[in-house]
């Protein structure tokens, strides 16, 4: 690692690596999204973004989302000039590009190590041919590593900056607070700063004033309204004896770190996405994850234990998204990526403190000891990202993340829209909504709508399956999109043909099957 004024020396002079990284990150970016199939999370923010009539209505709209709008208002402006959802992966590719940009030429990196992470997994994949809110999240992030030298002077532009990393999504959320906490304990523990500060100490605590506001504005909107259906589970085991089901899922909590920093997907299955190579196998290899994710805490602890203050941001950041995965939402792949980049950032920020002895003897040793092989454990980690990175990038260039789109030119070359267009799950039937532009019959929600409303809908059986398909078909012929083959029980009530089906989605869950079904003889009074 390099101390903070070589980076600003090295980065000076070679303007033309920077300028080579980012130009091929942002090709192999565009190449990507041009054969990404989006799938229901990016649609969704889609279609609520352009089906709000106004900023007060798409507030109203994300009620249930559990995510703050910062996203959505982005797309919300975008939407008031094109329809086509690809309007939104070319936001979302600028962002990335951006973030791509701060990180080579800003931070206190190897140049092998900047291009390792920027084509690793989440900056490349996860977190941009995938068009979600995280990538802005790490933008933010990237921008307050920028002006952490350089607080002294810009308190108020790092208060702006955390608050609207609060705003982008709840893992976001918890690293900003854990960032402000930092902020604090780093200006009463720094005297030279708290000097430096102390005249200026209206600006300071206006700061304060405003990133709590921010917070304050992401809590309204993450917090579930009263009548929520869905308050977010982080449930996982069935078993009936509480205490080996509170160890299963703390010990599964615990993996999430093996997840986020070495993220091999199951290459032997096709439903790669989410998966982890080692966890999805036998019991034994679970139990070697466990202890691998509790040696990749210790060794991180160690190689920061000598920077308290970047050992507290460390612990903070990560107890905290942790917290939140056992108790509220065990979340996913995306979700615990953010363990990896708190890491980052962690490294970071450590490039700007000297290194100091608190500690006894023995446990500076250990510090020492782990240090030593700091730098080999990093590449081997970020060389593994690259690898998990060409992976699922190349899986999604040769088959469809999402069925949706073949579906839906299907509908269209057939001129199947001229029907009803019904679906369930709505949950696979909703990137159609978006890339047809036209409602769907939501069989889950009994409604004609586009974006789900999860207050709406339930789950349903058989019988009341059938029941809500032979209410639509009493009036209309309709188009079936269902992610299932369709019951035995509605071609004896109903007049049904197969159109299309197809099973070669990436996403689990997002295979579909088409039926054109019509009234029967039998329902004709």
């Amino acid at each position: 690692m390099l101390d903070s004024k070589t980076v600003m020396t090295f980065v000076r002079k070679e303007p033309h690596y920077t300028f080579g990284v980012v130009c091929l990150f942002f090709l192999i970016s565009f190449i990507g999204l041009l054969n990404h199939e989006m799938w229901l999370d990016e649609l969704q923010a889609w279609l609520i973004a352009r089906d709000s009539t106004s900023l007060v209505n798409l507030f109203q709209n994300l009620r249930y989302e559990g995510h703050p709008g910062l996203w959505h208002i982005g797309l919300y402006l975008i939407s008031r000039f094109t329809q086509n959802p690809i309007a939104m992966q070319f936001f979302h590719l600028s962002i990335a590009t951006a973030s791509t940009y701060i990180f080579v030429r800003f931070s206190p990196f190897t140049r092998l190590q900047k291009i390792l992470f920027s084509f690793g997994y989440f900056p490349l994949y996860e977190y941009n041919i995938i068009s979600r809110n995280y990538s802005l999240g790490l933008l933010f992030i990237f921008l307050f590593c920028v002006l952490f030298p350089k607080r002294a002077n810009h308190y108020w532009l790092l208060a702006i900056i955390l608050a609207l990393l609060a705003n982008t999504n709840i893992y976001s959320f918890i690293i900003s607070i854990c960032l402000l906490l930092t902020l604090i304990i780093d200006y009463f523990y720094n005297q030279n700063l708290l000097k430096a500060v102390v005249p200026r100490s209206k600006n300071t605590l206006l700061s304060f004033i405003l990133v709590l506001a921010g917070y304050i504005i992401a809590l309204i909107q993450v917090i579930p309204p009263d009548d929520a259906k869905f308050t977010g589970s982080a449930k996982l085991f069935t078993e009936s004896n509480v205490l080996v089901n509170n160890i299963k899922h703390f010990a599964y909590v615990l993996m999430t770190v093996w997840r986020s920093y070495v993220p091999i997907p199951n290459i032997f299955d096709f439903h790669f996405w989410n998966t982890n190579l080692l966890i999805e196998g036998a019991g034994i290899f679970r139990f070697f994850a466990l202890l691998l994710s509790l040696g990749l805490l210790i060794f991180s602890i160690a190689i920061f234990i000598q920077k308290p203050i970047i050992l507290f941001l460390y612990t903070s950041g990560t107890l905290g998204i942790l917290l939140f995965a056992h108790i509220k939402f065990l979340g996913y792949l995306r979700h615990h990526g953010h363990l990896f980049i708190l890491f980052i950032v962690c490294l970071w920020l450590a490039s700007y403190y000297p290194r100091q002895y608190f500690f006894n003897s023995s446990i500076n040793r250990l510090s020492k000891f782990f240090t030593k092989y700091k730098q080999p454990v990093i590449m081997i980690i970020l060389y593994i990202h690259v690898v998990a990175s060409i992976f699922t990038y190349t899986m999604d260039l040769l088959y469809p993340f999402s069925a949706s789109k073949e579906v839906a030119q299907i509908i269209k070359s057939q001129e199947l829209d001229q029907y009803l267009i019904s679906g369930s799950k709505d949950y696979a039937v909703a990137p159609l909504a978006a890339l047809l532009n036209q409602s769907i019959y939501y069989l889950e929600s009994d409604r004609l709508g586009r974006f789900i409303n999860w207050n709406q809908r339930k789950n349903l059986d058989e019988a009341e399956f059938v029941r809500r398909l032979e209410n639509i078909v009493q009036n209309n012929t309709t188009v079936l999109v269902l992610n299932h083959e369709i019951y035995n029980k509605v071609y004896k009530l109903l007049n049904v043909s197969q159109i299309f089906k197809t099973n070669k989605s990436i996403v689990q869950g997002e295979d579909y099957y088409l039926y054109l079904v019509k009234r029967s003889k039998l329902l004709v009074k």
